[in-house]
């Protein structure tokens, strides 16, 4: 559980602080980028307003963006076209090699019949002009190289910064997970240890009524002590092998070989008996020479609890389904029974300790609520899966990988 606890503090951590990140390193990508595209249709805009040259521009009225270093940091060319013909151009700005190309991108841009846009890392203003057209095109390479280089170097911080952090956490979660593990370590000794103080006061309390029952007879009174005080001793020992099995895993060493078909077919036979006594009927399907790893203890136990478990709460319908298959690697053990009425929601919450339905799952039926719990423990020491559905006629189904 803790360690469960612990994995999922990462996961959660490093998926939060990835998406952040993430959204950031978007979001500047946008903001700069966008920052270029305003930056050069300002410069367009003012190449077209001064007849597509750079007037010569005074201190007083220079800024950050258009100053006497402008014209000579800004690579673009010109072309006014009138009736198809190129009737003027300014090719001053633009390396020579580059003007043999012009034509080839001044048709492309255009076909695209837009007002701005980008070609060839380049942005371009089309604006009417006399009677023709002028095209400005400001080469952008040199800022989109500055604004991806910047980008990389964010990209790789980021990065960096994702598997430090995933080492740091995977270093101090341990102390973030300390307090949990010190509670829980504390509710299983206490658990533990009320658990064995309760049974001097239970087992004297069953041989005193067992004496008076020898010397004044069997009354109803006395009945209701004995049976009150059985149900106390089970509920303290579940307890008791609860806490114990809590937290522990198997390790290889501790796993031996077992016929888990062996195991089925012996726990359905043992279960015959007080099914028919409520008239329920167990239909098996249970495949031969299946074998796990596993503690036979254990698993045994774990098969008791989900017969018990289909033999208290079958309906009327009388019906409980056991069924063993292997699938891949996995052996799947399905036991289900007919059980009308059960609130969808609750079934999820079968298996939380000294959870019970009110409509199906009453203690009435001598359950304590920790039955399936002590299941699904088990199940996940031997690193399988466990899970319950409610299926739309009515029946509840357990299916165990392990």
């Amino acid at each position: 559980m803790l360690r469960k606890l612990k994995v999922r503090f990462i996961l959660l951590s490093m998926i939060s602080m990835t998406v952040t990140l993430v959204i950031a390193f978007t979001a500047v990508n946008i903001t700069l980028r966008a920052r270029v595209t305003s930056r050069t249709d300002q410069i367009i805009d003012y190449l077209y307003e001064n007849g597509g040259s750079f007037p010569v521009i005074k201190d007083e009225n220079a800024n950050d963006l258009f100053h006497d270093e402008t014209p000579f940091q800004t690579r673009y060319y010109v072309v006014i076209i009138n009736g198809g013909e190129y009737s003027g151009s300014n090719y001053s700005h633009i390396a020579l090699d580059r003007i043999k190309d012009i034509n080839e991108q001044t048709e492309k841009i255009l076909k695209q019949n837009k007002e701005r846009g980008y070609i060839d890392n380049s942005r371009y203003g089309c604006f009417d002009y006399d009677d023709g057209k002028m095209l400005i095109v400001i080469d952008c390479h040199a800022d989109f190289t500055t604004v991806n280089t910047l980008l990389t170097i964010t990209l790789v911080t980021i990065l960096s910064c994702i598997v430090i952090v995933f080492i740091l956490l995977t270093v101090f979660s341990k102390y973030v997970i300390k307090p949990f593990e010190e509670n829980r370590e504390k509710q299983r000794r206490f658990i533990t240890d009320a658990g064995h103080e309760l049974k001097t006061p239970i087992a004297i309390i069953q041989s005193n009524t067992e004496v008076m029952e020898m010397i004044e007879g069997e009354n109803k009174w006395l009945g209701n002590i004995k049976a009150q005080t059985v149900r106390m001793s089970k509920l303290v020992k579940g307890l008791i092998e609860l806490s114990k099995m809590d937290e522990q895993v198997l390790s290889e060493k501790e796993k031996q070989s077992i016929d888990l078909s062996e195991i089925v077919s012996n726990s359905v036979e043992t279960f015959i008996v007080p099914a028919q006594a409520k008239s329920i009927e167990i239909k098996t399907d249970i495949d031969d020479g299946i074998k796990i790893m596993g503690d036979l203890e254990d698993i045994v136990r774990l098969v008791g609890i989900l017969l018990d478990n289909a033999v208290k709460y079958t309906d009327d319908r009388h019906l409980i389904e056991v069924t063993l298959k292997r699938k891949s690697k996995k052996a799947n053990l399905t036991v289900s029974n007919t059980c009308k009425g059960l609130d969808r929601e609750s079934v999820p919450k079968f298996f939380d300790r000294f959870y019970r339905s009110d409509k199906s799952r009453s203690s009435q039926t001598g359950g304590y609520g920790i039955g399936l719990s002590m299941a699904q423990m088990i199940v996940q020491n031997h690193k399988g899966k466990i899970s319950v559905s409610y299926t739309e006629d009515e029946r509840i189904v357990f299916l165990t990988e392990l």
